[in-house]
């Protein structure tokens, strides 16, 4: 229902408006996609007969002031039916800010009750969106005893092509379908990105479960917390860390073990660290070591490590950096420890495979990975292109993120061949599609964390494709699972298989 004003001669209606519209890559629309019906009505002794067969009875009741004030009003038609015909009703397809099932809400965001943007980009655009607006107006005359004149003449004041200015995103729509659609078949709760290879784009990015942002009401109290961007939030990582302890080491100019005996166990101090069931690996060298998930490998680097080295190098990849997304819109730093409890050589061995205070964020694993994909180079990954005008012509754009070198192409070759290796043979086969080649590494992070006298666990998968020549890099993280090959890897697989598949690289 819309409201109007007496203004001089003229009677004002506002019949819809519409923020400025968020696009993907392509810029193809990701909202104000679907339009609604509305119906704009001059009352005459007939309007409730036509009203009964527009709209329901009780609704019939709700404007029985309008009808009484004899004033045009507007109603919005559910059913979306324009067949009934009369020279009194004039029908407007507007554009619906969003849809039930909403591309990307996490990303997108949500208004408040007064139309003001609250999450997402909708937040961080908020003022460039409003002034984006496009309304529907139109204008009734009237007489000078400020009645309505019955000539049915009205004029339509139409500026919803406004509502084309907007922002760019680096989202692919095809792909962030494709990704939305999997991760609602088989992700209860986590997160899942895909970056473009090598420049760090966000392709994709869905946090699960998801929500409807125009029933933001719903979720509040739901225990899941649908709400949460699960991408943009800190978990314990787990294996897929020692990436990052391999490249350090041979960065750190130290000749990487190629006949480490890996036994099932080794001693730090006055600790014992165990492979996954006490598993002795055997004489592994550092590809098979990432392959297999060898503790011990890494646990032994740790002890040669120079923890100041560690964290720096950590840093340089994103870890224990906040990532600046958009305006106001910013991914937490994590945890790296500190460099005073590294100190302790038990504390440096759990951070040499995941373990221990360290926490990040699916996106910074997303550069990780990205980097390796990237011969390693880290690109910050990024969400933003810039504005656009009505036209859809680039008003601003921003400035393409520069990368750095990390690691050199032969530390790189070094975990690649590992993940390679982790797809085809090792703890990543779960998520190798048959027919492409795949880099991939497991995580499965322990919480310290008991619900129900069960652990909670936290789960990822990551890797990139194809392995000889990586157009994507992607992170599969689930919350609260039961380990990364399990119960990520079908879901790498299957992401891999559709953007193939819909010859989306």
């Amino acid at each position: 229902m819309q409201t109007a004003a007496a203004n001089n001669a003229i009677y004002k209606l506002k019949v819809a408006s519409a923020r400025g519209t968020i696009y993907d890559c392509n810029k193809v629309p990701l909202v104000n996609t679907k339009k609604s019906t509305v119906a704009a009505i001059f009352p005459t002794d007939s309007t409730p007969a036509i009203l009964s067969k527009l709209i329901s009875f009780e609704k019939i009741n709700d404007i029985l002031p309008f009808l009484q004030n004899k004033k045009p009003f507007c109603i919005s038609l559910e059913n979306n039916d324009t067949s009934v015909m009369s020279e009194d009703i004039l029908y407007f397809k507007v554009p619906k800010r969003y849809s039930e099932d909403q591309l990307a809400p996490h990303i997108l965001g949500y208004l408040n009750c007064d139309g003001e943007g609250v999450f997402g980009m909708e937040k961080a655009f908020n003022q460039y969106l409003k002034e984006s607006k496009g309304s529907i107006e139109l204008k009734y005359k009237m007489n000078a005893l400020g009645k309505l004149i019955t000539d049915n003449q009205v004029f339509v004041e139409d500026n919803m092509a406004k509502q084309r200015q907007g922002v760019v995103l680096t989202l692919d729509k095809k792909i962030q379908t494709i990704t939305q659609n999997i991760a609602t078949q088989y992700l209860k709760k986590g997160a899942i990105i895909v970056t473009q290879v090598p420049n760090g784009k966000i392709r994709a990015f869905v946090s699960m479960p998801l929500f409807v942002p125009e029933s933001i009401a719903l979720y509040l109290d739901d225990p899941d917390t649908p709400l949460v961007n699960r991408g943009l939030a800190s978990y314990n990582l787990g294996s897929i860390f020692k990436l990052v302890c391999v490249a350090a080491y041979a960065e750190s100019n130290l000749k990487l073990d190629e006949n480490f005996n890996c036994q099932g166990s080794i001693d730090v101090s006055d600790g014992t660290y165990r492979c996954h069931n006490s598993t002795a690996h055997g004489v592994i060298n550092a590809p098979l070591a990432i392959a297999h998930s060898c503790n011990t490998y890494f646990v032994n680097l740790s002890k040669s490590l120079d923890p100041l080295y560690f964290l720096d190098f950590a840093q340089k990849l994103g870890f224990g950096q906040k990532l600046e997304l958009a305006p106001n819109m910013n991914s937490p730093a994590g945890i790296l420890p500190s460099l005073e409890s590294l100190q302790d050589p038990k504390l440096m061995a759990n951070l040499s495979f995941g373990q221990g205070k360290l926490m990040a964020t699916p996106i910074q694993v997303a550069g990780l990975v990205n980097t390796i994909a990237a011969n390693g180079i880290y690109y910050a990954p990024s969400l933003v292109e810039g504005l656009v005008d009505e036209n859809l012509e680039f008003t601003k754009k921003v400035p393409a993120r520069s990368g750095s070198r990390v690691f050199s192409k032969s530390t790189a070759d070094i975990l690649k061949e590992g993940m390679i290796l982790s797809a085809t043979i090792g703890t990543g086969t779960s998520g190798k599609p048959e027919d492409i080649d795949v880099a991939v590494k497991t995580g499965t992070a322990q919480t310290g964390i008991r619900v129900a006298d069960r652990a909670v666990l936290q789960a990822w998968y990551v890797g990139f494709f194809p392995s000889d020549n990586p157009k994507y890099s992607i992170v599969v993280f689930a919350e609260d699972a039961e380990s990364g090959s399990k119960s990520c890897g079908p879901i790498f697989k299957r992401l891999v298989q559709e953007i193939c598949y819909n010859s989306l690289i």
